[in-house]
């Protein structure tokens, strides 16, 4: 089955399903409080500080999803968001969790490869989880390239397949395997296993200068677990990350054995006069 298929399974009925796919955004003021707002929340913190200051007014989100990323650039950050995905079913999500926040975006049914979007027109472009689905993520890099304005930033938070701290919870889902509903215990998809340093020499062959990677995110996610259980891990996290603010510059950061992900990082060159 292709995986523009899966995906397109992955979301069909997720309006209706409700659940966490409505609960992953976390207001201005409000802690998290599940683990999953928990990693969200902390990815949209580092990408606030990478633009913090610098005049970004309109950005794209590519393989949105559920559009957890872009609302909170739009309501924290004030950022006109464009979401970009193949789903209408991850389309009608977004609109929705938009909807519940009282906030706008434009949305567009599209594939990251050619999403259709004018060039040199968007100062932010990123996606959480994508190019580790895309056997050659390359092309997507280069239709981020593409859309971006020269000065203009690209983010992609990448989980690509790989031994972490995240097999814990491998361990823990054959443990309860016997005795959880059906269907609760949610499928993976193809995920590349490249490292780090292939993503960041793709980014650069599309272009993109300034380029830099992070391992990041040391917290495995248990799924699924009881709502005490939910709420007991996600305060452990939160207690573990101020610690871990106290003694380094950036909380997320690990090695790459301990890593759920890495964020990649590129800057499209600015034109020069």
């Amino acid at each position: 089955m292709s995986m523009a298929r899966l995906f397109q399974e992955k979301w069909c009925g997720a309006v209706s399903r409700g659940g966490d796919e409505r609960d992953l955004f976390v207001p201005p003021g409000a802690p998290p409080r599940t683990q999953r707002q928990f990693n969200l929340f902390h990815y949209h913190r580092f990408i606030s500080g990478l633009i913090e200051g610098g005049g970004f007014a309109r950005a794209a989100e590519f393989g949105c999803g559920r559009g957890t990323i872009s609302q909170y650039l739009t309501v924290h950050n004030g950022i006109r968001m464009t979401l970009v995905d193949t789903s209408e079913d991850a389309l009608a999500l977004a609109r929705a969790n938009f909807a519940n926040v009282g906030a706008q975006a434009e949305f567009v049914c599209a594939d990251a490869v050619s999403s259709g979007l004018p060039s040199d027109s968007y100062d932010l472009v990123l996606s959480i989880g994508l190019l580790e689905h895309i056997p050659d993520y390359r092309t997507v890099l280069r239709e981020k390239f593409r859309i971006l304005k020269p000065g203009g930033l690209m983010f992609s938070m990448n989980v690509p397949g790989k031994r972490s701290v995240q097999n814990l919870n491998d361990i823990y889902k054959k443990i309860i395997a016997p005795f959880a509903p059906a269907g609760s215990i949610r499928k993976d998809y193809y995920r590349n296993n490249d490292r780090p340093e292939q993503y960041l020499a793709a980014a650069r062959e599309a272009g993109f200068d300034n380029c830099s990677v992070m391992n990041v995110n040391p917290y495995p996610i248990f799924t699924p677990v009881p709502p005490a259980a939910e709420r007991t891990l996600t305060a452990l996290y939160r207690g573990i990350h101020r610690l871990r603010g106290l003694l380094m510059k950036e909380p997320m950061a690990t090695n790459y054995p301990m890593s759920q992900a890495h964020f990649l990082i590129g800057y499209k060159p600015a034109v020069r006069l």
